[in-house]
């Protein structure tokens, strides 16, 4: 079993030393002294587990940054334990301060704000890493992430316990798993099904998260009956109810998807489902065209993309 697992701690006195050695793993970033600070100071431990990443961060002298990659692909949780964080996405501000921990999940521009003497640790979780946990037979996971709370108290019981979590990656020294590829192979999954399950939501919330336009659950409820046939946006326009803009502009506002995007990712979890719970002697190209895709090539590609390994690694994992 091969699990990557890294750790780096790092204290630097210039914010762009720090950008570098950020951009050395991967992490794109542009990061700025306080806005009240002629100086700048700040220590970063980082770890990671497979693609999923934790650090703390702690500054005498506060600090901006600003992510520079594409954030649709991950969700963030930050717990606060000193100071205040001032956060700015596309969709939303608002300012979290210590004893509280807030959720990151917009698809464009994000910046924070730490005060003096600000302290947290975050932990980033891909969100491939989620969906074998969700039913998608139920509804998109689009609408599922978008059920859960933006902030919450790091009290909470669920909360609590992805914080000791994160922590734990996070002690001095060696990485918690340096020596145990399999120890942290369990412990990412554990960390996963943690946050899937016990991440606070809000009832209050819930309701208008589920009440869809009705010609958007026309479509829904069409595209799912008819999953495996070749139909185009056109057809689910006129079965809809809708034009094809009009179809189109629904998708982007309620699931920030367009339709044939949407489609493809219900295809893939078909598939992923059928890989770990169907029949283990059909032949994976059988499945795939099953389920719309014909070229083994490209639909290989988008469920690598998806799932972080290749079709045939998630049929063996089943067998392991």
């Amino acid at each position: 079993m091969n699990v990557a697992v890294d750790k780096y701690a790092w204290s630097s006195c210039e914010p762009a030393e720090l950008q570098e050695s950020l951009r050395a793993t991967n992490i794109s970033v542009s990061l700025n002294r306080g806005s009240e600070a002629s100086d700048f100071h700040i220590d970063v431990t980082l770890a990671m587990i497979r693609k999923m990443t934790a650090w703390k961060i702690f500054s005498e002298t506060g600090y901006e940054i600003r992510y520079l990659f594409r954030h649709s692909d991950r969700i963030e949780l930050h717990f606060v334990e000193s100071g205040t964080f001032q956060v700015e996405t596309e969709d939303q501000e608002f300012t979290a301060t210590a004893g509280t921990t807030f959720m990151l999940l917009s698809h464009g521009f994000i910046r924070l704000r730490a005060s003096r003497d600000a302290r947290k640790i975050a932990l980033a979780i891909p969100r491939a890493l989620c969906l074998p946990l969700i039913d998608v037979t139920d509804e998109d996971p689009e609408l599922f992430f978008g059920r859960f709370d933006r902030m919450a108290d790091i009290a909470d019981k669920g909360v609590r316990t992805l914080y000791r979590m994160a922590d734990l990656l996070l002690e001095p020294d060696d990485h918690l798993f340096a020596g145990s590829p399999l120890g942290a192979s369990l412990f990412k999954e554990a960390i996963v099904a943690t946050f899937v399950q016990s991440w606070p939501r809000s009832a209050a919330k819930a309701a208008p998260q589920t009440a869809r336009p009705r010609n958007l659950k026309r479509a829904l409820d069409w595209i799912r009956a008819h999953l495996g046939e070749e139909f185009t946006v056109l057809d689910i326009a006129r079965n809809a109810g809708q034009s094809v803009r009009g179809l189109q502009m629904s998708f982007r506002q309620n699931l920030g998807m367009n339709p044939l995007s949407y489609v493809q990712r219900l295809r893939l979890q078909q598939i992923h489902h059928d890989l770990l719970h169907g029949n283990a002697d059909e032949n994976i190209s059988d499945i795939a065209a099953r389920w719309g895709f014909s070229h083994m090539g490209y639909f290989a590609a988008r469920y690598r993309a998806l799932y972080g390994v290749s079709p045939s690694s998630t049929r063996t994992g089943r067998h392991r």
